[in-house]
């Protein structure tokens, strides 16, 4: 059984089909990564997995289980958990401080606990340092943890978003262009966080726009175009396919994914 099912999803906005009949399946530790034109529907895709959104038609099952329409915050403490295109981190706070924070979604104590500092909730604090501590440091960011978030370099603050993701303990890991913005060293760094994030035994569906972070890092790709999968194979497969390369990635290209 494939541990994410997209089955016949749906999504319309009055008259607008942003998402249309699409169907995959994500088998657990595998990198799959949605790619697609500008408008192709597929951050629309993402918030419908991640529940954000729920679907006109179709449904999304995570481990056997219909997740759709059921709350995110419900979603995420299943194991599904997206970051964002945003930055969304608290500036003021350290790289550390941000962690923990994101690690109160699986608080034990209680707000009332933690409003009067049972002995319960500050174990749970003490974990949770610990925990976010050694996250940074897996994904290369134990060095700046004590630094504010408002002077981190863009590729450390993705970094930040995705370490702020994986406090949640997702099994699957929603990435929103997580190479956006950065330049070739700081994609070949994110590239293998992304593997990295995969050996923890994190099974990981990403949508990006960058071909050759593409290409390196997927085990299989699907293709959207005006809401409709237009192909899936592996990226050796998606690089020949016909209708994909008069759809999107052009003919003109021959350092694709080099």
């Amino acid at each position: 059984m494939s541990l994410l099912r997209v089955k016949d999803l749906t999504k319309r906005f009055g008259g607008l089909i942003a998402v249309n009949d699409v169907s995959f399946d994500v088998e657990e530790g595998q990198i799959l990564s949605v790619i697609g034109p500008n408008g192709a529907g597929k951050s629309t895709l993402f918030k419908l997995i991640a529940s954000f959104l729920p679907p006109t038609a179709g449904q999304v099952l995570f481990n056997g289980e219909v997740i759709s329409g059921q709350k995110p915050h419900l979603v995420a403490r299943k194991g599904v958990v997206r970051t964002f295109q945003e930055t969304t981190v608290f500036k003021e706070m350290t790289a550390l401080e941000n962690v923990v924070v994101a690690h109160h979604l699986r608080l034990k104590a209680g707000l009332a606990g933690v409003y009067f500092a049972t002995p319960r909730a500050r174990e749970d604090e003490r974990a949770f340092r610990e925990s976010s501590a050694e996250i940074l440091d897996y994904l290369g960011l134990g060095h700046v943890m004590h630094e504010t978030a408002r002077n981190l370099p863009h590729g450390y603050l993705r970094a930040l978003g995705i370490a702020i993701a994986m406090a949640a303990e997702p099994r699957i890991l929603l990435l929103d262009e997580p190479f956006a913005g950065m330049n070739p060293d700081e994609t070949d760094r994110a590239v293998e966080m992304v593997r990295g994030i995969r050996k923890r035994g994190i099974t990981v569906l990403l949508v990006e726009h960058d071909m050759s972070a593409v290409m390196r890092v997927s085990d299989r790709i699907v293709v959207v175009c005006f809401g409709q999968k237009i192909a899936e194979g592996t990226p050796a497969e998606i690089q020949t396919n016909e209708a994909v390369i008069d759809a999107y990635l052009g003919r003109e290209d021959e350092t694709l994914g080099h």
